[in-house]
């Protein structure tokens, strides 16, 4: 549903925040 999509973007936003820091 709509809450696993925006939790999926979120995972993949902290994943990519992590490897930016």
């Amino acid at each position: 549903g709509m809450a696993s999509k925006a939790g999926q973007v979120l995972g993949k936003l902290a994943k990519v925040a992590i490897g930016a820091a």
